[in-house]
């Protein structure tokens, strides 16, 4: 199996060995999930762990479902707006991408417990809850372009760096770096290093030229999460709930990395001559997988006012199919024109990973009928994350590179809802921890919110903007020159739309 090679925007490249496996990359991606909620939910913050009788609580905490007394259904569209600004070698450009997804839907069921005649109809086991609901727990669109010129190193010198890692072979080869040998990019060489690059050698470009570079990468697709639930309500005082949840993902990306400059080839006669190149580096992945999990959770009410909850949310336990092809492509315009294309070569994998387990506390306090203000602080160990091998494939390396380069955080979520007769404010903040040990930061979350009741009807509207900043390695060198970076600074602008019946 040939390892996935770099061309990432995971700022995780700049600490790693050349051998970084790309799966590890891809379990830290497909872990990094959401809870699916309502646009209520999500103007809060996605707080929901403590506050109960909301649609969220069936893929959230399933204690929740205990303070339904009627039962309700809802659906949620989104539209999302991402927006990339990179900066590379001084240059600075930007991208937008438009997506429309359905977000949730939800339903509960209202049952309630019968209890003898005559007895306390507020003691005891009072009502048993079941819920269902689809959600879009991980939008995976984004789109990213960068530029420059690089007047430190090429590409080739990445794949230079392969040969003698790895070793090259000249005949007809079908690793990256025989076809790099091929293509006249490397070359052999005497003195120095086995395989070096044919553009730039000894830290200086052939002719004194710069290399002008541009990376465009593309991703499409999500996770979603069916869930199911059972909440049940003890005394108005405290509730439990069950809940599993059966995943699935989809993930597609295309990667194209082109260079123009010179390159030193030899001629017919074996003399060595500067012309003008263009390369292109492309990668596509296809990923598919599907996954389960399972939720505990609890609310307790000390008092009317407040609400403590808490939620345990196993491992989620995925089976993936991936589908990763490369090929790389180059032309020679100097003098007779030579076109040059391998690949693309394509491997296939099945392989197994575990999720991060999950905890998570809140506590919620409610101001009468005016509404409340709640808060939650959720645990995530991603150096736990554990892949499997599979077909032949040693999960090894990337479990090691997991357990060196990923770490544990906190997710923090706060907001608060306000009630004015039958018009409802929201705002809320959220921080999701950055799981690298270095590099990466923070994605920070603003919401806000309105919701309208009237009759058994709802509607409720959240904007929420979502802001973080990471580094994008596009190849790594052999370390005797600085690794070329884009700094990306990332927007999303969601907007989510509930509708809502009670019956």
């Amino acid at each position: 199996m040939n390892t996935k090679y770099i061309l990432t925007v995971m700022a995780i490249v700049a600490i790693t060995k050349p051998g970084f496996a790309q799966y590890s990359q891809d379990a830290i991606r497909f872990s990094t999930f959401q809870t699916g909620s309502t646009a209520r939910v999500k103007a809060i913050g996605n707080a929901t762990t403590a506050i109960g009788g909301d649609l969220s609580s069936v893929s959230g905490n399933p204690a929740g479902l205990g303070f339904f007394t009627r039962s309700e259904v809802s659906i949620t569209p989104e539209f999302n707006k991402f927006n990339a600004n990179t900066s590379y070698l001084g240059q600075n450009n930007s991208i937008n991408t438009n997506t429309l997804n359905f977000n949730n839907a939800s339903g509960v069921l209202y049952s309630k417990l019968n209890s003898p005649k005559g007895s306390n109809k507020e003691e005891g086991w009072l009502s048993l809850n079941v819920g269902a609901s689809y959600n879009r727990t991980n939008d995976l669109y984004q789109g990213y372009y960068y530029a420059g010129n690089n007047n430190a190193n090429s590409i080739s010198n990445y794949f230079a760096n392969l040969g003698n890692t790895n070793g090259v072979d000249i005949n007809n080869g079908s690793n990256l770096q025989d076809w790099a040998y091929s293509q006249n990019l490397i070359d052999a060489y005497s003195t120095g290093p086995r395989y070096q690059s044919n553009v730039f050698r000894n830290g200086a470009a052939v002719g004194s030229k710069t290399v002008n570079q541009n990376n465009t990468i593309t991703r499409e697709g999500g996770q979603s999460e069916f869930s199911l639930a059972l909440g049940a309500n003890y005394g108005n005082q405290f509730y439990i709930g069950l809940g599993i949840g059966i995943t699935s993902l989809r993930y597609n990306s295309v990667n194209t990395f082109n260079e123009t400059g010179v390159a030193s080839v030899l001629d017919a006669n074996n003399n060595a001559v500067n012309s003008n190149y263009n390369t292109a580096y492309t990668q596509q992945q296809a990923t598919t997988g599907t996954g389960f999990n399972a939720r505990l959770g609890f609310i307790y009410k000390p008092d009317p006012i407040i609400r403590i909850g808490a939620t345990i949310t196993s491992p989620t336990y995925y089976n993936i199919n991936d589908d990763f092809s490369e090929g790389l492509r180059t032309r020679y315009t100097t003098g007779t024109v030579s076109n040059y294309t391998s690949g693309p070569t394509d491997y296939q994998l099945t392989y197994n990973f575990r999720t991060p387990f999950k905890a998570s506390g809140g506590l919620a306090i409610f101001l009468g009928n005016f509404g409340f203000v709640t808060g939650d602080v959720e645990y995530v160990d991603y150096s736990s994350i554990h892949l499997d091998n599979a077909d032949g494939y040693s999960s090894a390396n990337d479990n090691h590179d997991i357990k060196t380069l990923y770490k544990s955080t906190a997710n923090l979520h706060a907001g608060a809802e306000f009630k004015l007769s039958q018009l409802y404010l929201r705002g809320g903040y959220g921080v999701q921890g950055n799981p690298l040990k270095t590099g990466g930061d923070d994605l920070k979350t603003i919401s806000g919110g309105l919701g309208y009741r009237f009759l058994n009807y709802y509607v409720d509207a959240t904007y929420a903007n979502v802001k973080g900043t990471q580094s994008i390695y596009p190849y790594l060198t052999d370390g005797t020159t600085t690794n070329p970076q884009a700094m990306a600074n990332r927007t999303y602008d969601n907007i989510f739309l509930t509708f809502g019946v009670r019956f």
